[in-house]
């Protein structure tokens, strides 16, 4: 062994042992309990409702509570959507508005897991559903297997409507954190036969999405859950199509709509026989509104923009953008059919992905372009959209990068620095929009756990503290959690 090499040995020893101790740090006992998060978030928003209650004068409660999901939202995503959309309506871009600018309350999310300091979408569907953070891969249980109610149950215990309308398979991690109680994501016959056999589930008003495969073909125990379905809704509707969805306006029962075997396709390849994002959150709203009336309760709908994620995974940037301008589409849809006096609309992401908007690009470059004038050090020309881990990264046959003007496209694959399978998720905060009754509580940085706690508060609903029961437990501890 050389002294040089014993010398290179003795200067890692430090950094390993580091490394070491990090990785072999205990997990505290009390973050696997559900009590831990549900204590803790009542705590946080207590201080919200003191700390903005000499200001802020909102004595509304919220009747219907609608929570729009894109999913893989990055703020880096927002911002180029709203270059794109400026685009194709003919401008510069950058001057351009989404929806979600005219809300009148902005906060930032952290989306960690117990286990993991990027999330995946099972655990912050736990998070932003039932208030509880837990592990990675993990839907509607606590890091120690508790079963955790979402914001959705809660609404239904309370008498309210409810629906879930996706553009992903309905047995994804996200919608799955609606209804589901499973300690692997990848539990999805499991996870269909409890949306359709089990509370909240079987209790849906409105079903919207992706995933046939899941209820009938692709499973082995015999259950044709679409049949059972259908019986256990002798007046609902069922559609596998924007026409037969359209046809069931007219009924008075609930609706199942599965528009595809898998999740549903990508806007830009889609078919017209798929219905669009804001369709189907319309029907869902038109619907949840007839249900309101008949039961004086309001409602409670998640609607989320499923693939926006996937475009990322692909690192098709084309895709993601535009499927965040459908995903815009249909919070504008929201927006226009309820009334902020009486509907609180949150609009936020799950987590959030490795896309960069980097350089001095010209105003008014194209977005899914390039600044050709924009060079690196060895003169070659980069886009201005880049992921920092992915499947492509612009080389040519001798390994050293080249331009990649030859193969921009809405539809190419966007470049990345470092090569992986997929594009993956990141782990800075996302963020969160709210409009409506109490929507000023949504400012501000929180722990993604607190969203369904601030959403129940104000709906008068769920085991803690709400906007109904405040001053009645003023001199009260906070809610016992067990």
């Amino acid at each position: 062994m050389s002294l040089q090499f014993m010398w290179l040995l003795l200067a890692l020893i430090p950094i390993l042992a580091q490394s070491i101790a990090l990785v072999e740090q205990v997990q505290p006992a009390e973050e696997l309990l559900a009590s831990h998060w549900l204590s803790q978030a009542q705590t946080q928003l207590c201080e919200r409702v003191a700390r903005t209650k000499d200001y802020i004068a909102d004595v509304r409660q919220a009747k219907n509570v609608v929570m729009l999901l894109g999913d893989g939202l990055s703020i880096t995503t927002l911002t180029a959507a709203r270059i794109l959309k400026g685009q194709r309506r003919g401008g510069r871009g950058e001057e351009a508005q989404l929806a979600v600018e005219r809300f009148p309350f902005t906060g930032l999310s952290k989306t960690y897991c117990i286990d993991e300091q990027t999330p995946d979408s099972a655990c912050t569907a736990t998070a932003y559903f039932g208030g509880v953070k837990t592990h990675s891969g993990t839907v509607g249980q606590s890091g120690s297997g508790e079963r955790v109610d979402s914001v959705l149950q809660w609404a239904q215990w309370a008498g309210k409507a409810t629906g879930v309308v996706t553009t992903t398979r309905l047995t994804d991690a996200s919608p799955a954190g609606a209804y589901a109680h499973v300690s692997r994501r990848g539990e999805e016959l499991e996870i269909a036969r409890q949306l359709m056999e089990e509370e909240p589930g079987r209790r849906l008003n409105v079903i919207l999405g992706g995933g046939m495969g899941k209820f009938g073909d692709e499973r082995r125990d015999g259950k044709d859950l679409l049949a059972q379905w259908g019986e256990s809704n002798p007046n609902g509707c069922f559609s596998r199509s924007l026409k037969e969805l359209r046809n069931c306006s007219d009924s008075t029962g609930n609706l199942l709509g599965l528009f595809s075997d898998s999740h549903m396709s990508y806007h830009l390849a889609a078919s017209k026989e798929q219905p669009r994002l804001s369709e189907m959150a319309a029907v869902a709203i038109e619907k949840l509104e007839q249900k309101s009336r008949e039961n004086g309760n309001g409602y409670f709908v998640f609607i989320e923009g499923g693939r926006i994620d996937h475009g990322h995974h692909e690192t098709r940037v084309g895709y993601a953008l535009d499927e965040m301008l459908e995903f815009d589409a249909a919070v504008e849809t929201v927006v226009r059919m309820t009334d902020p006096r009486d509907t609180l609309v949150v609009v936020t992401a799950d987590h959030s992905h490795t896309l960069s908007m980097a350089g001095y690009a010209k105003r008014g470059t194209p977005i899914l372009g390039m600044d050709a004038q924009q060079r690196d050090v060895n003169g070659v020309p980069y886009s201005t959209l880049n992921y920092a881990i992915g499947k492509w990264q612009s080389l040519d046959k001798e390994g050293r990068r080249e331009s990649p003007s030859k193969t921009l496209s809405p539809t190419s694959f966007t470049p990345s620095y470092i090569h992986g399978r997929k594009g993956v998720h990141s782990g800075e905060d996302v963020a969160v929009f709210a409009m409506g009754p109490q929507s000023h509580l949504f400012g501000g940085v929180m722990e993604q756990n607190l969203l369904p706690h601030l959403m129940g508060y104000a709906a008068c609903i769920g085991s803690g503290v709400t906007l109904c029961n405040q001053d009645k437990d003023a001199d009260s501890p906070l809610p016992h959690f067990s």
